[in-house]
């Protein structure tokens, strides 16, 4: 619908108008009617319309009057004027000040002032059009701007220039201010970089990738002298160029932009970044080697949790030449406190272990071997155990590949730990005293092996080779309760696990533990818990 706005002084002139056509219909609507030009004043700047029609001679401010204040203030509505007689001087000068019709009041009719509107509704999406085309242009040409300034600073510390005289070149073009004496790179990363690329969908880091930027180039306008180039999804590079030889306005500048930069990345797209800052370099055509030390000096983020910025000139701690590993003696302490489920210890003996190797500065290829071996001990017990990888692992399918991916000592450490949490969790209804007689023994290591399948008491019988009374009666005894309460409180168990993982809905949960109906899943769970799996779930998720 496109606005219009009625101008006349005679008010049964203003009625027909009103009344000559279905407004609507054509899609038109009707905005507002002034009795004037004066009045008419009030109404564009409130209603705004995209055509005017507006009589010639009115008192006051008259038709020719208004169609200048139209085209000099809202030069984008089209006016059609109608008037009692043809004035040469009115028809000439309000065309020329770009009327797009002039009618005479006796020959208006339904027809003519359609064709009238349709007229303008055309100049209308011409002009509309043309404008889109100049909007459209200029962001292609803003965007070709971006893109070779991009590529300039890309260059700037990656490869050399020919010449000074190549570079200030091609900078005064992009209207980029160096001083090629005193230039800092900063290289800038994602924290988890590599989980997120596992999290989220090409399109999703597209997108962050590109909010990011937006947001490092409006902090690093307002710097001034700084400019951004990304090195690959996830990795960027800062050039800051300066006028002073201030280390200290030099220092006050990177850091205040950093800080904005990251603050602003964690709060509105939930990024934490580590930065590592280079030395002043004082000759263009060295910056590469500026960039190389500083991207190599961010390892350091490796033992210090990440969310940081390395600044260059910093005692580092070289790293140590003690070799670290899971060798034969802390293996079987591992084994030993799995056996007795005591993960209060076993989280501070693997604790120790990272605590020692961050102390030394233990190399990255080393601390991933450790982490190897420890995920080695895990496979081997959960195997033994007959627990399911999925319930360890989740969706790290590969655990081992999963490892190359943490930037952290910390995140790694976190991530081993949270391991043989649920590892401990996992084998808690499956620990047997050393009083089980053997046929209670292999009866409670085939309900872990089938619990998620169709299991009776007649099956565990002919698998062990006992008779089934025998068995109901010997199991009771030794274990305390029945057959099918232990095959129960196995399935519980593996349930609670499934929906601390988050990974499966209670539907799902239900078939996987080996429970044919839902109602008697949620009474079985609820009688040996205490709560139902509904509010066990919200628990989790609190």
């Amino acid at each position: 619908m496109l606005n219009v706005l009625l101008v006349d002084d005679d008010l049964p002139m203003l009625s027909k108008l009103k009344n000559m056509m279905n407004w609507e219909a054509n899609g038109f609507l009707l905005c507002g009617e002034a009795n004037g030009g004066q009045a008419a004043l009030k109404l564009l700047d409130e209603r705004n319309p995209e055509i005017v029609i507006t009589d010639m001679s009115m008192p006051g401010m008259d038709g020719l009057a208004l169609i200048n204040y139209i085209a000099e203030r809202f030069p984008h509505t089209q006016v059609i004027a109608i008037s009692s007689y043809s004035d040469v001087h009115y028809v000439k000068n309000s065309m020329r000040r770009g009327a797009v019709d002039y009618i005479l009041k006796h020959e208006l009719d339904a027809s003519i002032l359609q064709a009238a509107l349709a007229g303008a509704k055309e100049l209308l999406a011409k002009e509309q059009e043309a404008h889109e085309k100049t909007i459209h242009m200029q962001k292609q040409m803003q965007q070709n701007q971006t893109t070779m300034l991009r590529d300039f600073v890309r260059d700037l510390v990656q490869h050399s220039y020919g010449s000074e005289e190549e570079l200030l070149l091609k900078a005064d073009k992009l209207d980029v201010a160096l001083n090629l004496r005193m230039l800092t790179v900063v290289v800038a990363e994602w924290d988890s970089r590599r989980k997120l690329e596992d999290r989220f969908d090409a399109k999703e880091l597209a997108f962050m990738n590109g909010s990011f930027m937006d947001i490092t180039d409006n902090i690093l306008a307002d710097t001034g002298n700084a400019y951004m180039a990304p090195i690959e999804n996830g990795k960027f590079a800062f050039v800051f160029s300066f006028d002073t030889n201030s280390k200290f306005i030099w220092h006050t500048i990177i850091s205040e932009a950093l800080s904005r930069i990251r603050v602003s990345a964690k709060r509105q797209l939930n990024l934490v970044i580590s930065c590592s800052v280079s030395e002043i370099c004082n000759k263009v055509e060295t910056l590469p080697s500026y960039y190389k030390d500083a991207d190599k000096a961010l390892q350091e983020r490796f033992y210090e949790s990440g969310d940081v910025v390395i600044w260059p000139g910093l005692q580092r701690k070289e790293a140590s030449s003690v070799s670290f590993s899971v060798d034969v003696k802390l293996e079987r302490q591992l084994l030993s406190l799995l056996a007795t489920l005591n993960e209060e210890e076993l989280i501070l003996r693997i604790d120790e272990l990272f605590a020692r190797m961050g102390k030394a500065r233990a190399p990255h290829k080393t601390t991933q071997m450790v982490a190897v071996e420890l995920i080695h001990l895990v496979n081997r017990k959960s195997k033994e155990a007959g627990i399911a990888e999925q319930e360890l692992f989740g969706n790290d399918h590969n655990p081992y590949q999963a490892i190359g991916k943490f930037d952290t000592l910390t995140e790694l450490k976190e991530w081993i730990l949270e391991i043989y949490r649920k590892l401990v969790q996992a084998l808690r209804p499956f620990v047997h005293d050393t009083l089980y007689s053997d046929n209670t023994r292999r009866t409670m290591e085939w309900i872990r092996r089938h619990y998620a399948e169709p299991i009776t008491l007649q099956e565990a019988a002919e698998v062990i080779g006992v008779n089934a009374s025998y068995l109901s009666r010997m199991f009771k005894e030794e274990c305390g309760q029945g057959f099918t309460d232990y095959v129960n409180h196995v399935r519980v168990e593996q349930a609670k696990l499934l929906i601390r993982t988050g990974d499966t809905d209670l539907k799902g949960v239900v078939k996987q533990v080996g429970f044919n109906h839902y109602n008697y899943f949620f009474t079985v769970f609820k009688k040996i818990t205490g709560t139902t799996p509904l509010e066990y779930e919200k628990q989790q998720k609190r």
